[in-house]
């Protein structure tokens, strides 16, 4: 566990969830399959997640280290709401310990260690909105580990008709997976390789939990999800481990979740491998659409492999450029060739956010924190 010096700059602590007391005044944490066991003062495996006293709380409420307006596609999602902007927001801490985090400078920090504003769940929504965004995205860093915020953010989104997004490693317990994932929208899900070798010497984790969320989002919710497979040069971009993913994916999953293969790039602990060639991603796209998968997209790269198509007739679809879409031909979510219905959310289930809700948004948020650089 870490030692932390616990600095909050909301007006109290958080308390958390997910928690029971233990003898000699630590408490267990059971939000993530890591189950940790925090004596007082200290903080579990993700930093943010503090004993005090006895109780368990969240540093990371309302404690946003990043904020930006990103295109959904960026997450990646090529089946949710395409060519929209997103509000994407993470904090501090993580409970992977990934050698290659690409936002290693906030998930591998202390709430005491970046820059953060107090930024309550209803006024991240007023931001969204501000900045003329329908969703709102959990990511950057793990969210999970502040399932708190996400909750209460949620509930304040439902209320003004915008959606919400999870982008997460999938490390989670089923005490805690409802709780959260009955209120998202939708999500994508990093499924970092297909062997528990990867996983427990390159994120510190195990593979088992994050295929069992997999399974519990296709069969336990109505959530819309999406995964990603970063290939990393001679870790995991083997055919035969691309082979066996795929055909996990088909048997568990169905065809038409969408798998997105994308490049790496030497970063965090990792700088002694190559970035991944375009002839990586392109293999194991083949491979994946071999096995059965409809809806299989490269990413990282300019690339055919980030245009959405027809499986049955093959029409082109959607045509994007790295996060831009150039092109979109759906027809009420439906091929305009031969009508094959396309899974995904291709319209705002929740409709339009009303004027008077803009203008409000608006005069609030310049009160409150002036004009952000988003």
């Amino acid at each position: 566990m870490q030692d932390l010096n616990i600095l909050q700059k909301a007006p109290e602590l958080h308390e958390a969830r997910w928690w029971e007391t233990e003898p000699g005044g630590k408490v267990h944490c059971y939000l993530c399959p890591r189950h940790c066991h925090i004596g007082t003062g200290q903080g579990g495996f993700c930093f943010i997640r503090v004993n005090e006293g006895g109780k368990l709380y969240n540093l990371g409420y309302a404690h946003p280290a990043a904020l930006q307006v990103d295109p959904i596609e960026k997450k990646p999602l090529n089946h949710f709401l395409p060519g929209t902007s997103i509000f994407s927001m993470g904090t501090a801490g993580c409970n992977m310990g990934c050698f290659f985090c690409q936002n290693w400078d906030i998930s591998k920090s202390r709430s005491d260690q970046v820059n953060s504003n107090y930024i309550p769940p209803e006024d991240v929504v007023l931001l969204a909105i501000r900045y003329g965004c329908p969703s709102i995205a959990f990511t950057y860093n793990e969210p999970t580990i502040w399932g708190e915020y996400v909750i209460d953010i949620c509930h304040a989104a439902k209320e003004h008709g915008l959606n919400t997004v999870m982008v997460s490693n999938g490390y989670i317990t089923y005490e805690a997976f409802h709780d959260i994932y009955d209120h998202i929208d939708a999500a994508n899900i990093d499924l970092k390789a297909f062997t528990e070798n990867f996983y427990g010497k390159i994120t510190l984790t195990h593979l088992q939990p994050v295929l069992e969320t997999l399974q519990w989002l296709k069969n336990e919710t109505n959530v819309w999800f999406e995964i990603t497979n970063l290939m990393i040069p001679t870790l995991n971009d083997a055919v035969d481990e691309t082979r066996q993913l795929s055909e996990w994916v088909l048997k568990h999953l169905g065809p038409d979740v969408p798998l997105h293969f994308t490049a790496f790039h030497p970063d965090f602990k990792l700088q002694d491998k190559p970035r991944t060639p375009p002839e990586t991603l392109h293999a194991a796209r083949a491979i994946a659409l071999e096995t059965g998968l409809h809806y299989v997209y490269e990413g990282n790269i300019y690339s055919n492999g980030a245009h959405t198509a027809c499986p049955s007739c093959k029409t082109p679809l959607i045509r994007r450029s790295w996060h831009d879409v150039q092109q979109n031909r759906l027809k009420n979510g439906c091929c305009p060739n031969c009508g094959l219905a396309i899974p995904g959310r291709w319209t705002n289930p929740r409709g339009q956010t009303p004027m008077k809700t803009v203008r409000r948004a608006e005069a609030e948020v310049a009160e409150r924190y002036g004009e952000l650089n988003l």
